[in-house]
């Protein structure tokens, strides 16, 4: 199993395994496949899921008995005299007696549609001494800023029941490649670039067809499925002004990432900004940049927004603004002129995360000069630091990452004086490159220490 779904699994796992009974908000990103961490889960296991339907409290009872009266659970009582309370007993009274119950409700967000009471019959449920070791519920939900921002305040006092909340994270690049092992290092990074790491999205990639065909066809046709529609359904779902999200996400792409720079552009007040962009963050839309260490703060960029979310970064970057000429000049031409451009930009960017899993792999498997305690990125004035890691004695690598460039040995030097810039005294440097590096460069190299050179056939093996 890849590695991100492996580490969800087992936090899960741990509940499962647990000898008290619990309820646990298993939630994330819409667009991230969470089926195999869920089969993984209940394998071999006595287990039953509901998934529940965006309906009134009443027909939501009704879906429930139906599906209980499928299993052959009889019931006397009227049918609108059901509570949820009834329902859920006589669901566990109908599984195998001495085994640990698994109880799946995907969607359970629909079921705060009214105040049903099925979070409070859930609570009860998990204290009958009865089940006592025997039972954990899993409330499943791929609304994540509902959960995240909503839940606790409508679950009100049962919301103490809560066990834990496990989130659903992007999967990382060396997924993808394990994912499409037929491309190569290269190629999988501009499919990253496009998808990042929501694997729901890998989906409507054609293994039939190369990179270009299959860009055209997702995003320049109208056949479907039609990709350019998706980044305004997606923020249909979650906002009310979808409008002026969309607004906000075009001129980041655009590279208007201080607050001043998308009023000026935008009109939208600062204050309102502000409000607009944590609810961007809120899905992962959008990050704040944070700069490593303290020392070198005032030589740091402050109060800078990015797209953080792949799709929607390539999407605004290399659809939005042209999207008019669409028609007007074909899918072919457009991808030459337009896509191909944004696609090199849009990967240079997602290839910096790429160069920080390589490294963080590299601490996995033992094979960096040190322990990571802390890592990050230094985003200076004059010039930024792509990659940052400290050991827990100060010990400091400091990265570079250059997708489209060819790096020399002034690049090296760069980065020295940035790090000097930040506070740093690096001992190792890392100079990760997409396009190879200077004879120079590469002389200088093998002959000092602590000075490395990644390029594509390195990271061949993420």
């Amino acid at each position: 199993m890849e590695r991100t779904n492996a580490q969800i699994l087992e936090a899960l796992r741990r509940y499962r395994e647990s000898t008290e009974n619990g309820i646990v908000v298993f939630y994330g990103d819409p667009y991230i496949d969470q089926s195999a961490i869920l089969a993984a889960l209940v394998r071999d296991r006595v287990a039953f899921s509901y998934a529940a339907q965006c309906v009134s409290d009443r027909e939501q009872r009704r879906l429930f008995l139906s599906r209980l009266k499928g299993m052959g659970v009889s019931f006397t009582e009227p049918e609108d005299q059901i509570g949820w309370n009834t329902l859920l007993h006589r669901l566990t009274d109908s599984l195998p007696a001495g085994e640990k119950l698994l109880l799946l409700f995907d969607r359970f967000e629909h079921f705060f549609y009214e105040d049903s009471g099925f979070l409070h019959a859930l609570t009860d449920l998990v204290r009958e001494p009865s089940l006592s070791g025997r039972l954990l519920i899993l409330l499943i939900s791929g609304a994540e800023v509902w959960v995240e921002n909503s839940f606790v305040e409508r679950a009100g006092r049962d919301a103490s029941a809560i066990s834990g909340f496990v989130k659903c994270r992007e999967n990382r690049y060396s997924e993808l490649r394990k994912h499409f092992p037929e491309l190569s290092a290269r190629d999988a990074a501009q499919l990253y670039a496009v998808f990042g790491g929501e694997t729901i999205l890998w989906e409507f990639y054609d293994r039939t067809l190369n990179l270009k065909e299959n860009l055209c066809r997702l995003f320049l046709t109208n056949v479907s499925p039609n990709l350019r529609e998706l980044p305004m359904a997606r923020l249909k779902d979650i906002v009310r002004e979808p409008a002026v999200y969309s607004t906000i996400l075009a001129n980041l792409a655009d590279g208007r990432e201080k607050l001043g720079d998308l009023y000026h552009a935008t009109g939208i007040p600062r204050a309102k900004l502000s409000v607009y962009i944590r609810t961007l963050m809120a899905p992962s839309f959008v990050e704040k940049v944070f700069s490593f260490g303290t020392v070198g703060s005032a030589l740091t960029k402050k109060g800078t927004y990015r797209i953080r979310n792949a799709f929607f970064r390539f999407y605004y970057t290399a659809i939005y603004p042209n999207e008019s000429i669409l028609r007007a000049i074909g899918a072919d031409k457009f991808y030459d002129l337009y896509l191909t451009p944004a696609l090199t930009e849009v990967t240079a960017v997602q290839f910096k995360r790429i160069c920080m899993e390589y490294i963080e792999q590299l601490d996995e498997q033992g094979r960096l000069p040190f322990v990571i305690e802390e890592e990050g990125e230094w985003n200076g004035k004059a010039g930024s630091i792509d990659i940052v890691a400290e050991s827990d004695t100060g010990e400091t690598l400091v990265g570079m990452c250059s997708y489209r460039n060819i790096l020399t040995e002034d690049d090296y030097h760069f980065l020295l004086t940035y790090a000097k810039q930040a506070g740093l005294s690096p001992d190792h440097c890392y100079l990760f490159s997409g396009q190879g590096f200077s004879r120079e460069l590469t002389l200088a190299a093998r002959n000092v220490a602590g000075l490395h050179l990644i390029g594509w056939k390195e990271l061949e093996h993420v």
